[in-house]
This record gives structure tokens, sequence and C-alpha cells, in this order.
């Protein structure tokens, strides 16, 4: 089995598992897979593939025996042979295939296969870039070896063109056996001597390899035991280039193999990158962390040489497999951690898969069937379905990097060139070198970087390089010290080193050497070390250690019979020397041997540091690879480097992120959003620059202006000096930014200080020019002896965030007993008493000039605070924290394998058996209460769970400073716990008289006005306006004003929303008593009309008008002015739909009996004239069917409009301002426009009878009275309807109950009171003399 090649299992199972895991990709559908292997085999190629799309133990070729099984596509293979073996099956079934090897799909007709998608680059770029490595190199002899089969032919075909083209020649073409372990030993024999003649008569020393891993594998193995001159070989300097498939691998039976001949090789890579939760997934591996994986009881004993069951073979042969191995000891030939190419592709591959699954899902139902979990969906999937969508993929993996497709389904990623690099003991390491990008800019599609390329050792290369020493793996040494190899090293100034059983180590960050340039007059170095600079404040850190070591070691309760140790050096804040340093203490040698533990007593555990971002990340360098626990203490982000993968990387302070959160917090709590940026110039203040930046647009801040400040300092020229202070200045002129946050580590931040108060034009001024320094935690007020006299008054009143800290029982005591003589093993204390105290050590060299002589009872409490406080730091707290972490781990570690008694009595072989990998497991699970009774343990991050104090500074004249905690920013559980700011105990900058600073590029919109935008300028620089009409800004410094709620209006200053009043026409108001009075009057008018008129009934005008229909109109004149009472009042459901209808109805019947008097009158008079025929229509009858018929048509409107949306009670919020009008919604606009339109018809109809008939003879003729009436009930409503449509709320209601009452009214005086004058004053008139003047037909 070629375990290293299970990491291609995994990552798939990986990228299933985060799909599933994403609620954006695929909601409610999980995804599951089924994975065989091909067994380098054609015929198992083509069963494997079967057994996938027929899923049954005794498979039927075509037949799916389980209806549940979706295969939606296929990722394989590896190889060409296999790949295009599948495809023979997938192309008929048009299943999508996605291969993740490289080859060239052009040697069979696949492009023409719809299933057919490459999850790597064309072999094109492949070929195109070994051509441009070989004339980089100007290498033009060249031996190949290809693999014997019809993919090594193409290749062949391919290159020998390009090498014609491009002047370059193939020395020899030895082919190599696909399979050959099936081959004779006699031909293995001939071809391990053609190998050989090869090696030693051919000029050339570069070869070129095309095949796959068991290519590799085959040729490696022929070297090693079929060559006789073996020996001579490996010493032979040759250069190998392999291709992209080839993987340096091993199996069980090659344990051991030595690839020394392989050492400098230059191989081509498919582009991968280090996922995000890769690493830890890998960690979590077990033979039990799955069912039903039928690869893992397999890889487990044949990577870890064990067995699970012994039953079969000898015991003496193999091992018991315990399940704990862990995959990250295994060499790199038999199992590699870091993401492969290959593995990088499937991970690719099925994410690609998902996207185009979900894209097809969302367009086809727009995600609702996804969601709701319905199976239709499911049921109807056709693989052939997805091959638009994945052909049209295009969506950024975890990494940030672009996946998608060409027209010829490949990716375009490229490839990485990478550098082998091997060592003795097998392992080996890859080294980027350059890359092949058919995406890059012109000019940079073929990267190489020559300089950092390791050479194979024939070619003597002279090469001092320290990354390469941190690359050897752990070699103990067998003899005794003094059979170590005693080269001259690099010395190690400072260290401090305390024996025990079991040691910590540690890194600090509290000298600076400056350095000179080599001059290449003597051994460089022995003139490394010459001033030393000495940031005596950090000497804490180291004390802070040694305390937390004192206590655990006085502790019976923690490692009972077990001594801790420590051994403390410095990073010089230089990269060499903290390569030199993290080495010395793995190694222990002042004169270093990298690779070679000469101490044996030495049992290094854990390591902790650094202080910063760069410090920590190299020597992450080192320690990762040897599986050490490195513990920072220090706060910076991870962002910027791979080290958040790494194992063995833990941080003593909570996620950068807090810190960034409580900063916003802070500006947005007092205001300030014209804020100006400081930070140093390298990726950690990139790194926050763009953080800092984004949260500042989410959360309406903005920067006024970014400042980088330069990281080297170290500048002798005056000019060099005042340009940087200058440029600094520059943007501090800006009266508006009073606000200035600051980002940095200590030292860059001290020497910035330095500049601004000695080096600026006028500094004394700018020193009081009323700034609010805002710093983040990983700066510390420090200086050193050379800036011991310096003034801090520019950072008066300045907001720290620091690294939560609490005070620890006895540390001040502790600090008070530190003395010069106090220890012999600590060589920091000289130089941090001389420059902490200002004087000469006798026994010890200074260059600088001192006042005196030290005394030695000198106290560290006496100290000023930038050169050393004795409150415990937040830094201290991180490393006293961290000595008990790792202390607590260990003591869980050998607690949960041995009992109390054995941890107790079995002190020998506990430090036998230790390992500083095996205590990762035991410090990602600690948890416990400190000596401060603070809770100490990691999130899933490997983070320490904890907060930052928010702190003020106070300074005073004397360069003493007092922090006071103002607040904190904590990942409290609990709402509004997060951020607690008491701005009550802030002390401003002097110049701000305690009162607020204000940091804004605009003022503050009043209540009623709103932003609006300075064009060109940043959005918080804006003018005020007033809001638009309708709506207000209850706020200050609102963006957009609002609209208030439908029942609430804005004020006069638009500055708040007031409730709306409720409108209907009432029976209180004036205007409703008026139109009632004039209602309940003309009724009481038209109750006396009738009464006259029945008394008087046989009078002859009575007689002469038709009584019925007189009598019929008066009645429904009584109930036109009645009806008009509905209209008064609040609006009700009976009301409303009475109102209209009752109006309608009833105004029709008077207006039909209008129509009926007028058309009796005409027809009467016409009836007269000799022969006519009008004779037959005159009489009662035609009256009342008129008056009859056009009622019913009315009443037939109005049951229509009940039935289609009758009227009913309705709120209008918008016609009017500050009222809310209660109105009747007439349901059907139409049908309602329709009642009015009918009973306009009627009035017509009447309007032009009885202008008709207005000139008949008569002496009772009421034509002309009628068409008087109607003129003025026409008249009325037809200037009801623009009048009604133009006004609003409650008077709409009264402009119809008056013209209701005065077409009502129209009618009652127009046709009736001359009649009643008549009747009741001119009685004479009343006679039927006074009917006949004329001859006539009486009526």
């Amino acid at each position: 089995m070629v375990t290293k090649l299970y990491q291609q299992v995994l990552a798939l199972v990986f990228a299933v598992n985060e799909i599933n895991n994403n609620p954006k990709i695929l909601p409610n559908v999980t995804l599951g897979f089924h994975i065989f292997d091909s067994y380098y085999n054609g015929m198992m190629t083509y069963r494997t593939t079967l057994d996938l799309l027929f899923k049954s133990d005794r498979f039927i070729a075509n037949y799916r025996c389980i209806t549940f099984k979706h295969v939606i596509a296929i990722i394989g293979g590896l190889g060409s042979d296999i790949s295009f073996r599948m495809a023979d099956i997938l192309g008929p079934y048009k299943i999508p295939q996605l291969t993740y090897g490289s080859f060239a799909p052009e040697e069979r007709d696949t492009t023409s296969s719809p299933p057919f998608f490459r999850m790597v680059s064309s072999e094109t770029q492949q070929y195109r870039g070994i051509i441009q490595l070989l004339l980089h190199f100007r290498w033009m002899w060249v031996g190949l070896f290809v693999v014997d089969d019809e993919s090594g032919e193409y290749f062949l075909q391919e290159l020998e063109p390009l090498f014609s083209q491009n002047g370059i020649c193939s020395a020899f073409t030895q082919r190599i056996p696909t399979q050959p372990y099936w081959h004779p030993k006699v031909e293995m024999a001939n071809l391990a001597s053609n190998i050989y003649l090869h090696f030693t008569e051919s000029k050339a020393n570069s070869f070129l390899i095309y095949g796959e891993t068991m290519t590799f594998m085959w040729l490696s193995t022929t070297l090693v035991l079929a060559v006789p001159g073996y020996k001579e070989i490996k010493s032979l300097g040759k250069v190998w280039i392999t291709t992209a498939q080839l993987d340096l691998a091993t199996i069980s039976l090659q344990r051991g193999l030595d690839f020394q001949p392989f050492h400098g090789t230059i191989s081509f890579k498919i582009h991968s990158s280090e996922l995000l939760g890769f690493q830890k997934f890998l960690h979590n591996i077990k033979p039990d962390w799955t069912q039903g994986n039928g690869f893992v009881k397999d890889f487990w004993e044949q990577a870890f040489d064990c067995l699970f069951t012994i039953s079969q073979v000898p015991v003496e042969i193999n091992e018991i497999c315990s399940g704990e191995e862990k995959l990250e000891s295994l060499p790199g030939p038999v199992f590699e951690m870091s993401m492969t190419g290959h593995s990088y592709s499937i991970y690719n591959a099925v994410y690609a898969v998902a996207y185009a699954f979900h894209a097809m899902f969302t367009s086809r139902s727009k995600d609702r069937a996804m969601r709701k979990g319905e199976n239709n969906e499911l049921q109807d999937l056709q693989p052939w379905q997805l091959y638009p969508y994945l052909q049209g993929i295009l969506f950024n993996n975890t990494m940030g990097e672009t996946v998608s497709f060409n027209d010829n389904r490949e990716m375009g990623a490229g490839f990485d060139i990478m550098n082998l690099v091997t060592f003795p003991n097998t392992s080996f390491v890859n080294i980027k070198v350059g890359r092949v990008d058919p995406n890059a800019c012109k000019g940079q599609e073929f990267v190489i970087n020559e300089d950092i390329i390791v050479w194979h050792k024939g070619f003597n290369q002279m090469v001092v390089l320290v990354v390469l020493l941190l690359l050897l793996p752990h070699v103990a040494c067998k003899g005794t010290v003094d059979e170590c190899p005693m080269n001259d090293g690099l010395p190690v100034p400072h260290e401090w080193y305390q024996m025990g059983d079991i040691l910590i180590g540690g890194i600090t960050s509290q000298v600076l050497y400056m350095s000179h340039k080599p001059s290449f007059e003597e051994h460089p170095s022995q003139k490394l070390f010459d001033i030393p600079i000495v940031v005596t404040k950090f000497y804490q850190h180291m004390l802070s250690l040694a305390f937390a070591i004192n206590e655990i070691n006085e502790n019976p309760i923690i490692l009972p019979n077990v001594t801790l140790g420590f051994h403390v050096c410095d990073s010089y804040y230089d990269a060499k020397m903290t390569y030199r340093t993290t080495l010395e203490l793995l190694f222990k040698l002042h004169r270093f041997v990298p690779n070679y533990k000469c101490d044996k007593e030495k049992n290094l555990i854990a390591i902790i540091g650094g202080l910063g971002s760069d410090i920590s990340f190299l020597m992450a360098d080192i320690l990762g690879l040897y599986k050490i626990p490195q513990l920072t203490y220090g706060s910076f982000a991870l962002e910027d480097t791979n080290t958040r993968q790494s194992p063995s990387f833990y941080r003593m302070v909570p996620n950068e992120a807090q810190q960034y959160t409580g900063i916003i917090h802070l500006l947005k709590h007092f205001g300030w959003t014209w804020v100006g940026l400081y930070a140093v110039d390298d990726e950690s203040g990139e790194n926050f620059l763009q953080a800092l930046e984004s949260l500042f647009a989410q959360h309406g801040l903005c920067s006024a202006f970014v400042q980088r400040i330069p990281r080297q300092t170290y500048l002798t020229d005056m000019y060099e000096i005042n340009d940087m202070v200058s440029s600094i200045h520059r943007p501090v002129t800006d009266a508006k930014v009073n606000t200035r946050v600051l980002h940095g580590e200590t030292f860059s931040i001290l020497w910035l200080s330095y500049f601004i108060l000695l080096g600026a034009p006028g500094h004394k001024e700018n020193a009081s020019d009323g700034k609010l320094w805002i710093m983040t935690a990983q700066i510390d007020f420090a200086l050193t002896s050379l800036q011991s006299l310096s003034d801090l008054q520019v950072f008066q009143g300045a907001i720290s965030f620091m690294i939560h800290s609490s005070e620890l029982p006895g540390y001040q005591h502790y600090l008070e007993l530190i003395r010069p003589c106090w220890t012999k093993r600590d060589s920091f204390l000289p130089s941090f008493w001389e420059q902490a105290f200002n004087c000469f050590y006798p026994n010890c060299s200074t260059p600088m000039q001192v006042n005196g002589t030290c005394t030695g009872e000198e106290r560290l409490e006496n100290l000023p605070g930038p050169l050393f406080e004795m409150h415990m730091t937040g830094h201290s707290y991180s490393i006293y924290n961290a000595v008990y972490t790792v202390a607590h781990a260990l003591h869980g570690m050998y607690s949960s394998r041995y009992n109390h008694r054995g941890l107790l009595g079995g002190k020998k072989g506990i430090l036998q058996d230790l390992r500083p990998w095996k205590l990762h497991p035991s410090l990602q699970d600690v948890a416990f209460n400190n000596s401060a009774g603070g809770t100490m343990s990691f999130n899933a991050n490997k983070e320490m769970r904890a907060g930052f104090d928010i702190m003020n500074l106070v300074t005073f004249p004397n360069n003493s400073i007092l922090r006071m905690k103002v607040g904190r920013v904590d990942n409290s559980d609990l709402e509004g716990q997060e951020f607690i700011i008491n701005e009550d105990t802030i002390v401003w900058p002097r110049c701000f008289n305690q009162v607020l600073p204000v940091s804004l590029c605009s003022v503050a919109c009043h209540l009623g006005f709103q932003k609006q935008k300075r064009e060109g300028e940043e959005f918080c620089c804006y003018d005020c306006i007033p809001c638009p009409e309708g709506k207000i800004s209850y706020q200050k410094d609102m963006d957009d004003c609002i609209k208030c709620p439908e029942d609430q209006y804005p004020s006069k200053d638009q500055n708040q929303c007031i409730p709306k009043t409720i409108s209907f026409l009432t029976y209180e108001e004036p205007l409703g008593v008026c139109l009632a009075s004039l209602a309940v009057s003309f009724f009481l008018i038209t109750a006396i009309v009738l009464g006259t008129f029945i008394k008087h009934k046989d009078t002859p005008i009575v007689k002469a008008n038709n009584r019925e229909i007189t009598s019929a109109l008066l009645i429904s004149l009584l109930l036109c002015f009645l009806c008009s009472l509905l209209f008064i009042g609040r609006p009700r459901k009976v009301s409303c739909f009475l109102r209209q209808s009752a109006f309608g109805t009833i105004f029709s019947v008077a207006v039909s009996c209008v129509l009926a008097k007028t058309t009796t009158v005409f027809l009467a008079f016409m009836a007269t004239k000799p022969g006519s025929s009008m004779r037959k229509w005159v009489g009662r009858r035609l009256a009342n069917s008129i008056i009859l018929s056009c009622s019913l048509i009315q009443i037939s409107i109005c049951m229509v409009w009940f039935g289609i949306s009758p009227p009913f009670p309705d709120s209008d919020r918008q016609s009017l301002t500050k009222n809310i009008v209660v109105e009747c919604n007439e349901g059907s606009v139409i049908m309602f426009y329709m009642m009015l339109g009918y009973m306009g018809l009627l009035s017509t109809i009447s309007l032009t009878v009885a202008f008709l008939a207005r000139k008949l003879p008569d002496s009772f003729n009421e034509a002309k009275f009628i068409t008087f009436s109607m003129f003025i009930f026409c008249s009325v409503w037809v200037s009801f309807v623009p009048t009604y449509l133009s006004t609003k709320g409650k008077y709409m209601v009264a402009v119809e109950i008056f013209s209701i009452l005065a077409s009502s009214a129209g009618l009652l005086a127009c046709i009736f009171f001359p009649k009643c004058y008549i009747i009741l004053l001119r009685p004479e008139l009343n006679r039927r003399e006074q009917l006949i003047k004329r001859k006539h037909y009486a009526i």
C-alpha cells in the first residue's frame, strides 16, 4: 500500500464534511461519498467503477439495486491509464468525471467526452515550464527517464520538438517499466546496469524523469538494490527534474530506503495551498475514527509497522497497534501532513461538484425545494444535468483561490516548482523555489528563485542557510559530549539556565545589539556583539517565568517528585539570532551543532516565546518540525502566516479580533469618527490596517490619514531623522484629528517617541499639541538607558489596550528580593542592573560612560515605570500562566497514564518516556485556576480564553507613570458585557481640561437635519441639510431622515413624531350640527308640505298634479333628508353599508317620480291633438311603470355592488398630515360611480323631458317648475363630482351631505312651494274654472 496517497482519501472526506457543515452550500442536502481503489489494475478499475454506479455486493452491470443512491459525479483517477479506463464506462452513462492527476488528455480522444473534467492545468504548461527551467540554467544536454507506456510515448513526442526548437538535446532516453515488480530479475539487473552507465559515463548533469509515483519508487529501489556502484552514484552530482505526477513515496517494503541520490531534485508539483483546519483534521485521525472505512486498517498497519491482531504472524515480527499513533510522527515518504497537489485537486473537485449541484438546484427551484427538504428534486436528479453547471462554475475556495474551468474543461492553477532536500533518516523537505502560472502577468508566467535552491552535495555547494539547518530532523548523540563536532558557532551572549528534571525553554526580547557590517578581516561570529541596548522593563518577563517555576517546585500537588527547570535566551530582535537561540534551547551547546543533542540530561518539554509576531513565527519554523509545544505571550494576528495550522503553536493571549472590536467600541462610545492611524511598516502593520479599515467602513468611522512607522530606526544621519519625524508630524497639523490609533511593538514605538521628542523641530510645543493616543496591546511604555531622561508627556492621557493581568500573591515580595548576586546562571542580570540603575559593574566591561559603581543595594521599586514596573504586566502574566499551563498539562498527561503512586515513584520512567509531542493533547484540554483565581483554558484555535484591559496612562514630570484600569474587552456570553468603559475615571490630556476630546471631520448634525456627503471626501466629512418634508431625524448625526409611522406626523422642527388625531364628521362640531339642523328642518318642511297636500287632497290643484305621484315624491324627499343623517357620526359597519345605497335608491325614486310627472304632462298635451295615438299611453299605469322600473334598476345596481365589494369602515392615514380620517370605504369605486351615473342619467332625462314640456298651455302646467328644479338638481350633482374629489377627510362627507340637502331642497322648493302658495295664500285660484281657460286636458 502506498500509504502517502491515503491523504487523498482524507482530503475528499474533509471537503465533504466542510460542505455538510456549511449552511450556504446545498442547505438541507447531505453529501455522502463512496470510495474505491483502482489497485493499479485495468480489470479492477472497471470493476470498482461499476461498483460505484450500481452498488451491489455481487454487482450486476447496468442495474441499480439500491434505489436511494444518487451518484452525481466521480472523482478519479490519479494516472492517465486509470482515468481513461474510468472514462470508458462513465462516458456512456454521461456521469461527470473529475480527474486529479497530471497527464495529457490528448493522448486519447477524451476532450470530446462530456464527462471528462480535469482539476489540474494543461500538461502544455508543464512542458513549457520544463523548457524555461532548462533554458534558465542553460542545461542543454539532458538525460530522459520515461515510463514505458502510452503516456510516456506521448510525453516524448511533445517534448522532443520543444527541445529542437530551443536548442536542447537529449543525451539518452531510458524507458522504465510501468509495473516493475512483475518483471523478471534479469530485466531489473539490465535496467540497473543502464542507469549506472548513464550516471557514470554521460556528460549530462541534469536528468528529467517522467512517470507516476510507482515509477519513482521503482527507480529508487533499482538504484539501491541492484546497482553495484550505488555509493558512487550517491556521491555523483546529478540534478533530477521530475514531473508533477511523480511523488516521493515508499511502501512498507521500502522502509529505510536511501533517497540521497535524489537530494536537490527540482520537481514540478500541482499547485496547492494549506487549507484551514486540514492539519487539525489529520491530527484527529484514529484507526476507529469512522465506520465503513476499508482503507484505514491496512494503512495504519503498514504506515506504523504494527498489527491490530497478531494471530496470523509471530509476535516478534510486528508490534500491536495501540490506536494512539500520530500521523504527524510519520516521515514524509510514508505520510505527509502538508497538503499535496493531488489532495488539493481532490478538495477543489468536491467543492466544484457541490457548487455546480447548488447552482443547478438554485436555477431550477429558486432554492425552495432545497430549503423545504423536498425529495422530488433528488428523485429527478440525473448526472448529465450537471454538465453545464460544472462547465460554468466560478468560486473562491477557503484559501481565497479562484476555481474555474477553461474551455477545455481544465483548471488554470498552474504548477509549483519545488526543491527536494533529503536527510540521512529518510525524511525530506520540499522548498518552493518557483512557479509556472499561465494566468500571471506577462513575463511572470515562469518564476524561479535560484538563490534558495539546494543542489546535490556532489556540486560542493557552499551555502550557509539557517532555514535548512532548522529543517534537519532530530538525531540524538549516542556518545559522550566530547564526541560531538566542535565547530565554531555563533555565540549566545545571554542566557539564564536553571537545572531541573524537566526543562521549559523561553525566548524573550529585551536586548538589542547595534550590528556592524562584516569586514571580512576576521571571523564574523567574533564581532557580532558590541553595544547592548537593554529594554530593562522586559526583564520582568524573565522574572515571572522564574517565579512560576519556583512556585510549582514548591507545590506538592503539581508534579510531585519532579523538579522543573528552565533555560531562557533572547531573540535580540534579529532573525539570525532567533534561529540561533532557538537551536540553543534544543541542543544546548555553546558551540552548537544543529540536530545533535549532546546534553543527555536535558529534557526540554516546551518553549515559551516570543513577544512579537516575527520572532514567534521564526521560532515556529524550527519548533514545528520537532513538534515541540510553543506558547507565545505577545498579542499579534495569525492571519499573515500558516502558523495558525501548526499543531505546536499555542497563544497565551486572546484572539486579536477582540482587540480590534474593542477599538471600534471605544471610538463609537466617545463619538470619535475622524481618526488618524499609525502602524509599523511591516506585515503585521499591514494586517492591522486591513482589518481596522474594514471595521471602520462597517461602523461609520473614517481614517483621516494612515502613517507607516519605519521598522528599522537605527538612523545615524540627522537628515534622515528629520525627514522621518517630519513625515510623522505632517498629518498631526489637522486640528480636527484629535484621536490617533497607534499599532506596533514596544521597540518601534520606543524609538518613535525618542525621535518625536528629540529630533523634530519644535518638539516641546508638539508635546502638548492635545492629541489623544490609543495604543494596541503589543505596545508597552518602556525606555532604555539611552532614553531614561526622555519626556513622555506627549503620551499623557493615552488609552491603551493591554493583555489582561492580575496581581499575583507574593510576586511583589519576590521582586523586592532581587539582587545582583541572587543567582549565578543569569547572564542577563548584569546588563539589566547596569542600564536600569545607570551604574558600573566592576567585573563587567561596558562601552557606556556611567556615573558610579553599583552597590548591589539598589531597589527595583525605586525605578520609574518606563524602566521597570513592579506591578504584573500583561506579557508577564501570560508567561506566568504559560508555565502553569505546561505544568498542568504535563501533570495531567502522566496522571492519566500512571496512578498517583506511579507518579510519585516512577520519576525515572517518566523522564525516559518524555516526548514533547505527547504533550499536545493535554495542552489542548488543559483547564485550571491560577493563584489569582483566573480560569485558564484554550479555545478551538489554541488561543487563551481571556480579554483585554483598557488602561489610562497618567504621566508625571519625573517620567514615572501610573496606569489606571478604566475598562475591559471580554468575550463574554452576557449581552452588553463584551465592552465596558468607565469614562468618569479617565484622565484626558491636559490641554482638554478634563473635557471629552472631540475628533470629528464635521460637527454632528442636530435634530431635524441629515448628512449630505461632500464630494471627493470621506463619508465622515459631510454637510448638514434639513430633513425633507414629511421626514424627521430624532437623533444627532443621522445619515437619512425617516418617515413617521402612518398614525403619526412630523413636528414643526422635524425632530419628533406627533400622534395623529382621529377625524370624522360628528354631531358635536359646528359643521355637523349645522348640517344635521338643515336636514331636520327640511324634513319638517317636507312633512308640512305633505300634510298640506293630504289635507287639500280634493282640491283641483292637488288632483290636477296626480296625488299618488306627488305623495310618493314627497315621501322620497322626506327620506332623502333623513338619509343625510347616516353620513354624520363615526362610520360603522351598518351605517357604511346603508349610507350610499339608501342615498342612491331614495334619490332614484325621487327622480323617477319627477320623470313620471313630466312624462305624464307631456303625453297628456300630445294626446289632445286630433287623431293622436298617444291617448293609449295616458294614465296611471305608465307613471307607475316609470317609477317602478327606474327604481328597480338602481336597486339592482346596489345589489350587485353589495355582492361584489360592499362598503366598509376604513381609515385614511395618508390624505391629511395631522389626522387619521375614519371613513367609509366604498369598496368598489366603479359601482359607486355607476350608481351616481345612473342617477345622473335619470336626472338628465327628466330635465330634457321637462324642458320640452315647459311651454305647453295650462294654468297648472308644472313642467316649468320641474324644469327649473331639475336644472338645480343637475347643477348640484355636476358640481359635486369635482368638489368631492378635491376635498379630503370629513369635508368630503360634508360635501355629499350638502349635495343631498341642496338637490332635495331644490326639488321641494321648485315643485311644491308654488302649489302651497296657491293652496294656502291664494285659495281663489284653486278652482276648476281657473283650470279651463283654454281647450286642453286638465291634469
